[in-house]
């Protein structure tokens, strides 16, 4: 089996932050800056739901996620974060902030990293279509289910759910 090296997947170190029903722009923006610099580039959703575990909450409201959008937004017209739409497989439209990927000004777009505590479908497409390239280029004969399983021996994965065929096809059709 093909084999790729994956940088580890470093995991943000969870300290209380501002409750996210309360928090100033600036509050929003040191915690979800934190958490970039660990994490991104990683899904908004995620980031959300990172920083408001952290914040007190387990559940993200709709007018919480509208304040973490518009801090989100915010910073990416002052130029501290970047926000990339991808046409992923789970969301039905890009106003979804799963298809949202953020990173810090100056981060890299992509890096290709181990599962760590994320779930298959917070890896954002640009990256696994960054392994599925490297896969394919370290041996151009290999065909789609045997991309799939080198995929999940990687990420630690035991079984081919209906989740991760759909969005290794959405990384093939939109990709490649």
């Amino acid at each position: 089996m093909t084999k790729v090296e994956l940088a580890e997947f470093t995991p943000w170190t969870s300290r209380p932050v501002a409750d996210p029903r309360r928090a100033s722009p600036a509050q929003f923006m040191d915690g979800m800056s934190e958490i970039l610099t660990a994490q991104g580039p990683m899904q908004a959703l995620h980031l959300f739901q990172t920083y408001a575990k952290a914040g007190g909450l387990m559940k993200i409201t709709a007018p919480v996620r509208s304040r973490f959008e518009r801090a989100i937004q915010d910073a990416a017209r002052a130029g501290t974060v970047v926000i990339e739409k991808e046409n992923d497989s789970e969301v039905e439209d890009e106003t979804d902030p799963r298809c949202w990927i953020v990173r810090l000004e100056g981060q890299d777009r992509v890096i290709m990293r181990t599962l760590g505590d994320r779930s298959f479908a917070e890896i954002p497409l640009s990256e696994l279509a960054a392994f599925v390239l490297e896969l394919r280029c370290a041996d151009e004969f290999m065909g789609k289910e045997d991309i799939a399983r080198s995929i999940l021996s990687h990420y630690g994965l035991q079984k081919l759910t209906a989740l991760v065929q759909r969005r290794l096809d959405r990384v093939f059709a939109e990709y490649f």
